[in-house]
């Protein structure tokens, strides 16, 4: 994919993202934004937000997770201090 082709894209799916955080319709608003675009480019800039959106979720879970883990593993560690 060239630069420009990269650029282009990064900029639909910022209006996909953005119409999908209004919670509008992320396709449509490519569409409009981009009048004659290809759909299946269209399809692949909403796409492209959705998995943006979707492994933003994932990274909280984890980080979240892992935030509980060092708790309890920092818990852990100063009750098994206070036993000895």
């Amino acid at each position: 994919m060239t630069d420009m082709r990269k650029q282009i894209m990064a900029e639909m799916t910022k209006v996909a993202a953005e119409a999908i955080a209004r919670g509008e319709n992320g396709l449509q608003a490519v569409q409009s934004a981009f009048p004659g675009v290809p759909l299946i480019v269209a399809v692949e800039a909403e796409m492209d937000a959705d998995n943006a959106k979707t492994e933003a979720w994932w990274q909280t879970i984890e980080r979240t997770i892992d935030g509980e883990l060092v708790r309890r593993g920092i818990a852990s560690a100063a009750e098994e201090d206070e036993r000895c």
